[in-house]
C-alpha cells in the first residue's frame, strides 16, 4: 500500500510472515546472522579508516579553497583602495596647467634650483606668458591645497635630474630613499607604488605618477616630470587585516612585502610596524598553499595561502592554525569510530532480538503493537499537517544545499506552485537570483549565530509586489549538527504600504507649511531651505543615523514657521530691535510648538525646533538648556541657522563672507558645538557647499 504522497507504508503482515518462517529454521538464521556480524566487524575497521582519510583530503581542500578566497578577497579590497588613491591623484597630474609647468621646467633643464631669474626687462619665452619664477608660488599653492584636501602627507615634483623642484608646503626634505626611488622610476609611463615604510606618523607608502607634456597622450610622449605623493596607510591596513565577523578561530591575515632580497611583514597593530620575516622558505613555499611554520616565528604549523597585491612587491597571506583547521577531523574520527561501534552493537542486538522474537510465542502480540504504533504516528502526522495547513505564514525547511525539503500549504499558495513541485527547488528558482543572494546572507548569519535572524525582503509574487518579514533559525538534526534552515515568511505588505502613506502625508504636510511660510515672507522660505540643505550635509558628515538626518530635514524646513505669528514690521525692521521686540521674536519656538503640537512625525522634530536656539553655555532660549542636554540635531540646526543668517543679505546690510561667518562661530565655540562647526567648515569647502553658497545673491 502507498499513502497520498507516494511513500510505502509498513507492511506489518510481512513481519508476521517472516516470524512464522523463522520458526522453521532458527538455527540457520542464527548462523547466518553471526557470519554477517563478523563481516560487519571487519568492515567497521577498514571502512572508517578509508572514510577518515578521504575526509581529511576534503577538509584540506576546503581549507585551501577558503584561505585562497580570503587572501584573494583581501588583496582585491586593498588593490581597489590603492586604485582609488591613484585615480584621485590622476586629477593633479592630468591637469593641463600642471603639465605645462612641468614641461617648461623640463625644457629649462629639469632642475628648478639651477634656473636663475631673468634680468629686469627681459621676458622669458613661456607658453603661459609668465616666467617660471612667477608661476612657482601659484603652483606650490595648488600642490599644497591638493595634498591637504586629498589627505596626503607630502608631495614632491621631480625633474629628470632627480631633484624635487616643487613640494607641498611644510614637506620634509626629500630622503635619499625617495630620491633614489624617483630616479629609478623617472621616464616610466605607468603609476607605481614604492615599498611601505615607517616614518614619524606611522606606516606610509609613496605613489609615483608620471607627468606628461601638456596636450599629449600617454603613448605619444615621454614623461617630463615625476610626482611623488606620500600618504598614511596604518589605519587602512589595520582595517584590512583585522578579523572579520565570520573569521574562524586561528585565522590570521598577514601583509608581506619584498624589500631588496628580504621579506618583511607589515604589522600595524604591533609597535614595531615592520618586522623582517626570518624564514628560509622559497617564494612558492611562502605564498602557494601548503603546510608550513607561521610567519610570526612561533613555530606553529599553519595552512597558508597567499595572493599577489603588487607583483614582486606585496602579498596578502592568509594563515590558519593546523590544529583549528583539523579540529573537525578529530571530531569526525571520534564520531566515525563511535558510529562504527554503535552500528555493530545495534545490528548485533537487533539481530539477536529479532531471532529471539521470531522464535517467541509473542510474535503476534509484537506485530499488533507495531501496527498500533504506526497508526498513532500516522494520526499525529495528519494532525500536524492540518495545523500547518491552517497557518497563514509561509513555512519552509531548506537543506544545507539550499533546496527546500518541506513547505506548508500557505507557502505553496503564496508563490503560486504546488507543494510537491516546490520540493527540491531553491530560493533562486522561486524568488529570483537577486533575492536569493540576499537570503543566502541571512542563512549564513543564522547558522553562524545559532539564533533567530530576521530580515525584510521585497519580492514579486504573481506579478505583485509583496513585503515579507523573514525569520530564520538553524534546524538541528539528530546528530546535533545544523542540517538545514527553518524559514518563516510573514507578509507585512499592508503595514509597509500604510507606513509609506503616512510618510507621504507628513511630507505633503511639510511642503504645505513651507509654502504657507513663503506666501507670508519669501525670505523665510528660502532661508529654511538653505538651512535644511546645510544641516543635512553636516549631519551626514557627522555620520548621523538615517532617522536623525530625516529629523534634520523636516525640522529645518519647519524651523521658521513660528515667525508667522510675529508682526511683519518687527521681522523686517532695518533698525536695531528694542528689548521688547527681541523678546517678541524669541517667542517663535512657542508659536511653532502650538502649530505643530498635534502632528505625529514619529521623529523628534518638535524637540529639535524647540532647542535650536539653546546654547552650550546655557545662555540660549527658551529653556536655557546647556551641554549634552541639547539634542545633537538641535545643535546642528542652531549652528546652520546662524551661519545662513550671517551669509544671507538683508535690506539693511550685505551678507558676510562664509569664512568670516565660520570665524564668528569659532569665536563662540563655548556656545556652539565644535564638532558641528568643523563639519560645517568641511561642507562649506566642498563642491556642494560652494554651489549652495554661490546661489545666494549678495
Amino acid at each position: 500500500m502507498k499513502n497520498k504522497n507516494g511513500k510505502d507504508k509498513f507492511e506489518f503482515h510481512a513481519i508476521n510472515s517472516m516470524a512464522a518462517d523463522s520458526r522453521t529454521m532458527p538455527r540457520r538464521t542464527l548462523i547466518t546472522g553471526l557470519l554477517v556480524i563478523a563481516a560487519l566487524v571487519l568492515l567497521s575497521v577498514i571502512v572508517p579508516g578509508l572514510i577518515i582519510e578521504n575526509r581529511k583530503s576534503e577538509i584540506v581542500s576546503k581549507v585551501q579553497e577558503r584561505q585562497e578566497i580570503l587572501a584573494t578577497g583581501r588583496s582585491e579590497l586593498i588593490h581597489a583602495w590603492l586604485d582609488s588613491v591613484k585615480a584621485q591623484s590622476d586629477r593633479l597630474v592630468t591637469n593641463e596647467l600642471f603639465r605645462l609647468f612641468a614641461y617648461e621646467v623640463d625644457l629649462a633643464g629639469g632642475d628648478f634650483t639651477q634656473i636663475t631669474p631673468l634680468p629686469e626687462g627681459q621676458e622669458e619665452d613661456s607658453s603661459m606668458g609668465v616666467s617660471l619664477f612667477e608661476q612657482f608660488p601659484f603652483m606650490e599653492r595648488v600642490l599644497t591645497d591638493f595634498t591637504i584636501n586629498s589627505n596626503f602627507t607630502t608631495s614632491y615634483l621631480f625633474g629628470r635630474t632627480g631633484v624635487a623642484y616643487l613640494a607641498s608646503s611644510g614637506s620634509d626634505p626629500v630622503s635619499p630613499e625617495q630620491q633614489a626611488l624617483a630616479l629609478a622610476h623617472f621616464g616610466q609611463k605607468e603609476a607605481t607604488f614604492g615599498p611601505i615604510r615607517q616614518d614619524a606618523s606611522g606606516l606610509v607608502i609613496d605613489l609615483l605618477l608620471p607627468v606628461l607634456p601638456a596636450q599629449s597622450e600617454a603613448d605619444e610622449e615621454v614623461p617630463v616630470g615625476l610626482m611623488l605623493l606620500t600618504f598614511p596607510v596604518t589605519t587602512k591596513i589595520s582595517e584590512f587585516l583585522s578579523p572579520r565577523a565570520l573569521s574562524e578561530i586561528g585565522e590570521e591575515t598577514r601583509l608581506v612585502q619584498k624589500t631588496g632580497e628580504r621579506y618583511e611583514e607589515i604589522i600595524p597593530q604591533d609597535s614595531r610596524l615592520i618586522r623582517p620575516v626570518s624564514s628560509d622558505l622559497s617564494p612558492s613555499e611562502l605564498f602557494d598553499f601548503n603546510l608550513r611554520p607561521s610567519l610570526d616565528g612561533s613555530g606553529t604549523e599553519v595552512y597558508a595561502a597567499g595572493a599577489v597585491l603588487l607583483p614582486d612587491q606585496l602579498w596578502v597571506v592568509q594563515e590558519i592554525d593546523r590544529t583549528q583547521a583539523e579540529k573537525s577531523l578529530a571530531e569526525f574520527r571520534n564520531i566515525a569510530i563511535l558510529m562504527a561501534t554503535l552500528i555493530v552493537v545495534i545490528v548485533a542486538s537487533v539481530f539477536l532480538a529479532f531471532w529471539w522474537r521470531l522464535s517467541s510465542e509473542h510474535n503476534g502480540a509484537l506485530a499488533r503493537q507495531f501496527k498500533e504504533l504506526a497508526n498513532r504516528i500516522h494520526a499525529q502526522k495528519q494532525l500536524l499537517d492540518k495545523i500547518n495547513g491552517t497557518i497563514a505564514d509561509f513555512i519552509g525547511l531548506k537543506a544545507v544545499d539550499g533546496s527546500y525539503r518541506y513547505v506548508n500549504a500557505a507557502f505553496a499558495k503564496g508563490v503560486g506552485r504546488d507543494e510537491d513541485q516546490l520540493i527540491g527547488m531553491d530560493d533562486a528558482a522561486i524568488f529570483g537570483t537577486g533575492t536569493a543572494a540576499r537570503m543566502s546572507i541571512t542563512d549564513q548569519r543564522a547558522v553562524a549565530s545559532g539564533n533567530v535572524v530576521t530580515a525584510n525582503e521585497r519580492v514579486f509574487l504573481d506579478n505583485k509586489e509583496h513585503h515579507l518579514q523573514i525569520s530564520k533559525v538553524p534546524f538541528i538534526g539528530e546528530d546535533d549538527q545544523v542540517s538545514g534552515i527553518v524559514s518563516v515568511f510573514r507578509d507585512v505588505t499592508d503595514l509597509v504600504e500604510e507606513q509609506k502613506k503616512k510618510e507621504k502625508a507628513v511630507q505633503q504636510m511639510v511642503t504645505a507649511l513651507v509654502r504657507a511660510v513663503e506666501l507670508r515672507d519669501p525670505y523665510l522660505g528660502g532661508h529654511s531651505r538653505r538651512v535644511s540643505q546645510f544641516a543635512v550635509m553636516v549631519g551626514k558628515r557627522m555620520n548621523l543615523s538615517d532617522i536623525e538626518v530625516a529629523t534634520l530635514e523636516i525640522a529645518s524646513n519647519l524651523s521658521q514657521i513660528g515667525k508667522l505669528a510675529i508682526p511683519r514690521e518687527i521681522l523686517n525692521k532695518p533698525e536695531r530691535l528694542t528689548p521688547e521686540e527681541i523678546a517678541e521674536i524669541q517667542k517663535h519656538p512657542q508659536h511653532t510648538q502650538q502649530l505643530l503640537r498635534g502632528i505625529d512625525f514619529d521623529l523628534p522634530v518638535l524637540d529639535t525646533i524647540m532647542q535650536m536656539h539653546e546654547r552650550l553655555d546655557g545662555e540660549g532660549y527658551p529653556k536655557g538648556l546647556s551641554g549634552d542636554d541639547i539634542l545633537v540635531t538641535a545643535r546642528i540646526l542652531g549652528a546652520c541657522d546662524v551661519f545662513c543668517a550671517r551669509i544671507e543679505p538683508r535690506s539693511y546690510r550685505h551678507g558676510l563672507e562664509p569664512l568670516r561667518a565660520l570665524e564668528i562661530l569659532d569665536d563662540n565655540n563655548d556656545r556652539y558645538d565644535l564638532d558641528v562647526i568643523n563639519a560645517l567648515r568641511n561642507v562649506v569647502n566642498s563642491v556642494e557647499g560652494e554651489k549652495l553658497i554661490a546661489s545666494i545673491q549678495h
